[in-house]
């Protein structure tokens, strides 16, 4: 028989939750279409369905033959999912990382309450975990299908790491050694993660003998169940698309600025469960208990590109720190003797019922984060194919020859978030030249390349055609075609458009509200 305490500590946990998973399933069903990216990955999944399921050695994509080196395990989920349940695949990249999300949020909660020592603590970290912006982002996209496994089995092996060095048993040790191989398969970044915050754990909680022999038998136990992936990988490709993966961190030795300020956590309105996080990172530096503080920091040292999606974990425990331990004493003894609170935990289900504030706080603080939480998601039909670029290149898949070069001009700052270029290789048959997607994995640093290339010809957009020529002339890129999309522009108020129509050397070949793909004429 649950206590009062436990039936409202899990009541706040569902709740929570459903609320977040509401906020994770809006954006594929507002787009129509896998959120932002997932155009690569998708032909990945191809190739492993098209091999029968043998690992392929190259995927190709956009007319480069990119080696296979990637963690193989989401493509294998994904191509899993679409084959058993009969599910066209462009529809399984639009759901799966929403579901994965919903998933990682719930594993979350053990994790939490076994950290914190505190259910309640737990729920309201999971809670406020699963509201925050920045634990729905980089997962719900198509491209989420390989970060979402990631990121659960990160929550997984993070609490059978605490478990296996606060109380050590059989079960932990292979708990956590299953869960390692996991995250290792699943998503390289996350694993590099993995291996830090373990490392962390056994700092603060397994430096004994038995401590030290449970983390080198869970090291070997991971090398030896995913050591063979890379060693097919390695046997066909050598070291050099891991070399040059590497290259593309984009280190910041300023990237804890953002950590400490709290806007990583992209809260819309005012920041209230960051403000919390910072009120309970306060509360944990005054009792010494460094762990969450060095965990908060470390993924910005240790890799700046992801440290958002994985300081974001310790940022809502801090959030619930702030809360049960600074924001119910003092609601509580607005109108209550503070000597009479005892201890928060085991009164906990009292307090609320007794204080209206604190009823008040908690439902209005929740409510105001899912708010923020789903205006936050109304930028994803901005930022994914819309119908008008679907219907375009459709166009071209039928009209144009395949494999035509297009320069692809969306005024996009940000190069991994350019969908349309993205996309355009799988939904067309025709080759973007400016998609950086897959260019990671090349030898001689060719992804900064086309990088630089890609801003150089996004400048254009607000030019005429003639930076679009020298553009061509200057990268030694002959094109076909250009393609020009972005919400919102209209072909009498923008001047590359204009100078396009005008122009000579051009023909509008297609219109669709917002795209406009023009022929380079001989």
């Amino acid at each position: 028989m649950k206590t009062e305490t436990e039936r409202l500590n899990i009541l706040i946990l569902v709740f929570g939750l459903l609320l977040g998973a509401y906020a994770r399933f809006l954006p594929a069903s507002m787009v129509g279409f896998p959120v932002t990216d997932g155009g690569l990955f998708h032909e990945m999944v191809k190739a492993i369905q098209a091999e029968g399921y043998r690992l392929p050695a190259f995927v190709n994509y956009n007319g480069i033959s990119i080696p296979f080196a990637y963690p193989p395990l989401g493509f294998y989920t994904t191509a899993l999912v679409s084959d058993i349940f009969n599910i066209p695949l462009i529809e399984v990249f639009r759901w799966l990382p929403a579901v994965g999300s919903v998933l990682f949020s719930i594993a979350f909660y053990p994790m939490a309450a076994a950290i914190l020592k505190s259910p309640l603590k737990g729920s309201l970290a999971t809670v406020f975990f699963a509201l925050l912006p920045r634990s729905i982002s980089w997962y719900i996209m198509g491209g989420g299908i390989t970060r979402v496994l990631g990121h659960l089995f990160l929550m997984l092996i993070l609490f059978s790491a605490y478990k296996l060095f606060t109380m050590p048993s059989r079960k932990y040790l292979v708990l956590t050694i299953l869960f390692g191989v996991g995250v290792v398969l699943s998503h390289l970044e996350a694993s590099l993660h993995a291996v830090f915050l373990c490392a962390v754990l056994w700092a603060f909680f397994g430096r004994s003998k038995e401590g030290i022999k449970n983390a080198l038998f869970v090291a070997l136990g991971v090398i030896a169940l995913t050591i063979p992936f890379f060693l097919i990988v390695i046997s066909r490709h050598g070291l050099q698309p891991y070399l040059s993966a590497a290259q593309t961190g984009f280190q910041n030795p300023l990237a804890w600025v953002a950590i400490l300020t709290g806007s990583f956590a992209d809260e819309k309105f005012v920041t209230l469960l960051s403000a919390l996080a910072l009120l309970g990172f306060v509360v944990v530096l005054a009792r010494r208990e460094f762990l969450l503080a060095v965990w908060l920091f470390l993924p910005a040292i240790i890799d700046p590109r992801s440290a958002a999606s994985v300081s974001i974990i310790p940022w809502a425990m801090l959030a619930a720190i702030g809360f049960v331990d600074i924001v119910i004493p003092g609601l509580y003894a607005l109108k209550n003797n503070l000597q009479e609170a005892g201890d928060i935990e085991s009164n906990w289900s009292t307090y609320f019922i007794k204080s209206s504030a604190i009823k008040f706080a908690l439902t209005a603080l929740i409510f105001y984060a899912f708010f923020g939480t789903v205006l936050s998601d109304q930028v994803y039909p901005k930022v994914s194919l819309t119908p008008s670029d679907r219907a375009a290149m459709e166009w071209v898949a039928k009209n144009v020859p395949p494999q035509s070069q297009f320069l692809i001009l969306t005024g996009e700052t940000e190069a991994f978030a350019d969908a349309v270029a993205e996309w355009f290789p799988v939904l067309s048959g025709s080759y973007s030249i400016v998609t950086i997607q897959g260019y990671e994995w090349m030898p001689d640093k060719v992804f900064l390349t086309k990088l630089d290339e890609y801003y150089a010809l996004q400048a254009c957009m607000d030019k005429t055609s003639a930076c679009v020529d020298e553009w061509s002339l200057k990268e030694n890129h002959p094109f076909e075609y250009v393609l020009v999309s972005r919400d919102g522009i209209s072909a009498n108020e923008n001047s590359l458009l204009t100078s396009l129509r005008a122009a000579a050397g051009y023909r509008l070949a297609h219109e669709e509200k917002d795209v406009y793909i023009f022929e380079k004429r001989p």
